[in-house]
């Protein structure tokens, strides 16, 4: 209830500055994205996870030791 709390917030108030130049419609949605995952991701090693993916997948040696180390 509190995570969805701050997400309306943040978007509510994105959605208040229109006057400025760098508020487009765009920029807007993507931070209530943003806004959304980060509270429903719980850890860093969650936050880590997500992102290591992206950035380890094109080394898989370095990807597996990773998930050597998490899981185990």
């Amino acid at each position: 209830l509190l995570n969805k709390w701050h997400l309306k917030f943040a978007c509510a108030y994105l959605n208040t500055q229109n006057s400025s130049p760098s508020g487009t419609p765009l920029k807007r949605n993507v931070f209530c994205i943003i806004v959304r995952y980060s509270l429903k991701l719980r850890s860093f090693v969650q936050y880590f996870f997500v992102l290591g993916k992206l950035i380890f997948l094109h080394f898989p040696s370095i990807w597996n030791k990773f998930i050597e180390i998490v899981s185990g």
